[in-house]
């Protein structure tokens, strides 16, 4: 029989031992590998019972006297391993069963692979990584973050462009090769940065869906503080885009960036729209209703209110049955005759809908049909004339984004100019604009100086309520 490649598991401990103790009993419990070891290394902790517990172990302690931090730390512990794998294990994780046979199969069937990264969920059981990609920025991002586990992009094993350090295999001898983890950086960006060494190299990087490990995310880092925290990412994005800045697009992998959205985005309330909808409508339309959260806050504030949605996404829709009345999954631009003849709305609402649209105009004049004689209709819509695109466009930063402005599944742009001729050829009059500021104190200060005359440049968003106009 062929003994199976020895894997060596580090982990590194600062204070914190009950997440310690957590994750090396579920190592021990979850893992029928035959051939692994646990390197634990302590990085100078101070904690009450640390030496006791580390004396029960018959796994291998390395104690350092001081915190030498996440990069030297680990390439000191793996300098000790006699595994022909490293695998780099945070103490804030709970491991589930088979979660290194997995992983130790993925590298070992793709000869180009060089590190394999798990799935790690939250302790509520929603995805918190899948694999990291780099925004338009260079910023890491974790897609479909905080979504089902079982949603369909992270049930699939695939190459991706960087995993997270909390749950990472690679081979030893790579990790040699390209130096181990940079010594300069200082808890944070050292995983990300192996990952682009290694792939520099010419090898992948692989997120495999069936490794699962829960964590708990950050417990040590949280300890520090929240003025550490912003410190040390602003020092090591510093170093990080100046190593890898020029090159970041060259490591880029297709996608289609659906899952950069956080599940949050879809689960708005959406206050600012609620205020325009007029307290009399008991018949309502929300037009891109999500998961209906913006109508369940109407229902529970407003008695014998009665709320429809429309929504294109299935998966969304289906969180939406569970909140309001009734929910149609439609295309709104492929159907002509909406509803019924007889049926009509006291108010229908496009919430951050009609930019997503090839034909708003036409949409806008297809649901005067839906809208009652004196109904009001309710929008939002972002400003293309924000400063901050201003500021983009003269840096020639124009690049599409996951959300805001410039979001990559935006058709139409609009600034104040554009959305009262788009009302107005559409048959509705504006009763009311109102503006959602997003800006500086510094240029608040300067549009009151000046009379709010940078009212149009410093808004980021506007609220549009309006009826039917009487001469269409």
């Amino acid at each position: 029989m062929i003994t199976p490649p020895k894997v060596s598991i580090i982990i590194l401990n600062w204070n914190k031992l009950s997440y310690t103790r957590n994750c090396i009993a579920s190592i021990e419990q979850n893992t029928s590998y035959p051939n692994y070891e646990i390197i634990l290394f302590d990085n100078g902790s101070v904690e009450k019972g640390t030496k006791e517990f580390f004396s029960t172990l018959n796994h291998k302690v390395i104690i350092n006297s001081n915190n030498i931090g996440f990069a030297k730390g680990n390439n000191k512990a793996a300098k000790s391993a006699g595994g022909e794998f490293l695998l780099f294990l945070n103490n804030d994780t709970i491991t589930h069963k088979n979660w290194i046979e997995e992983m130790i199969n993925t590298i070992q069937i793709s000869p180009c692979c060089g590190i394999v990264g798990s799935k790690l969920l939250y302790p509520d059981g929603t995805i918190q990584h899948i694999g990291v990609i780099f925004d338009h920025r260079g910023n890491r991002c974790h897609p479909f973050k905080k979504y089902p586990a079982d949603t369909p992009e992270a049930m699939k094993t695939s190459e991706c462009e960087a995993v997270t350090g909390a749950c990472m295999l690679i081979r030893k001898d790579i990790f040699e090769k390209v130096g181990g983890f940079d010594y300069r950086y200082l808890h944070g960006s050292e995983d990300i940065d192996l990952c682009l060494k290694v792939r520099q190299m010419g090898l992948k990087v692989i997120y495999c869906h069936s490794s699962i490990v829960t964590h708990f995310e950050q417990v040590s880092f949280q300890a520090k503080g929240t003025y550490f925290k912003k410190r040390t990412t602003r020092r090591n994005n510093r170093i990080f885009f100046k190593k890898w800045g020029n090159e970041l697009d060259a490591f880029r992998l297709p996608n289609d960036l659906s899952g950069f959205k956080p599940y949050n985005y879809f689960r708005n309330t959406r206050p600012e729209i609620v205020g325009l909808i007029p307290t009399d409508a008991k018949f309502i339309l929300d037009v891109g209703c999500s998961s209906g959260m913006l109508g369940k806050t109407l229902k529970a504030e407003r008695k014998d209110v009665t709320i429809w949605g429309i929504e294109i996404n299935p998966a969304v829709a289906k969180e939406a049955e569970k909140n309001i009345d009734r929910v149609f999954v439609e295309d709104i631009e492929k159907k002509e005759a909406l509803f019924e003849k007889d049926i009509v709305f006291d108010c229908i609402i496009f919430a951050d809908v009609l930019e997503h649209l090839r034909d708003p105009w036409y949409t806008l004049r297809n649901f005067r049909a839906c809208l009652s004689p004196n109904g009001t209709i309710v929008c939002s819509i972002p400003n293309i004339q924000h400063y901050r695109i201003i500021k983009d466009i003269i840096k020639d930063r124009w690049l599409y984004r996951t959300e805001g402005i410039l979001d990559r599944d935006h058709l139409r742009f609009f600034s104040l100019a554009t959305i009262k001729n788009l009302f107005s050829v559409s048959g509705y009059t504006i009763t009311t604009i109102r503006r959602n500021i997003k800006t500086g104190k510094l240029l608040k200060l300067i549009n009151a100086l000046s009379l709010n005359k940078l009212e149009n440049f410093i808004t980021h968003q506007y609220l549009i309520a309006g009826k039917k106009r009487n001469d269409v």
